[in-house]
């Protein structure tokens, strides 16, 4: 394992429940290093992670924090978290900003957040990542980027945009985004706007 990249005493760990990407994953939990991580339990990226560390990173203290009680999360993450977490706690909020609540709990009680992230600019992830920097916080992103073209095909233009300028503003390398931009413009339009054209030429 090489020397890791990022050391805090405590780091939190956010992440997307649906990737595709589990090599880019644990590359960055391999650049990890703390005494405690916390995450949020959700299935993908959260209880992935927890596994991960537990196997590699045994003598760490992995402190799973969820919105309400264990017993409210979905049921194939109760036995992966009562497995691998030195601690659960329990938030007991139920309501509607219970997600919200839980991830402001993870930046403002660690040191560091990593962010495992597909750059599309809504859901829990990238709220937490915005109220990382909101606060303050120090944090790094690595892209996970999906390798099913129709996940972006959903999304809005405007939406979409947001995806590029994230992609370009955490260093992500073209050759790893411009076939996806390339497809989602001519399957949306038929060809690539001139200013797009412009913002790959400057990439």
């Amino acid at each position: 394992m090489n020397e890791p990249e990022i050391q805090f005493p405590v780091i939190a760990i956010t992440g997307n429940r649906d990737y595709a990407d589990r090599a880019a994953l644990l590359k960055g939990l391999d650049g990890l290093r703390a005494d405690k991580y916390l995450l949020g339990g959700a299935r993908g990226v959260d209880t992935d992670a927890l596994q991960y560390l537990a196997r590699t990173q045994p003598f760490s203290q992995r402190v799973v924090v969820v919105p309400n009680t264990l017993a409210d999360q979905p049921a194939a993450t109760i036995p992966i978290t009562s497995r691998n977490a030195s601690q659960i706690i329990e938030l007991r909020n139920v309501g509607s900003d219970r997600y919200m609540i839980r991830n402001r709990y993870l930046v403002d009680n660690s040191d560091y957040l990593k962010a495992f992230t597909d750059l599309r600019g809504s859901g829990g992830t990238y709220n937490t990542i915005e109220y990382a920097k909101s606060t303050g916080r120090n944090y790094s992103l690595t892209v996970l980027l999906e390798q099913d073209l129709n996940k972006y095909l959903e999304l809005s233009d405007g939406a979409f945009r947001l995806f590029m300028d994230q992609a370009r503003a955490n260093g992500v390398p073209l050759s790893a985004v411009k076939g996806i931009i390339t497809s989602y413009f001519y399957a949306k339009r038929g060809y690539i706007p001139d200013d797009v054209v412009a913002l790959l030429q400057r990439w």
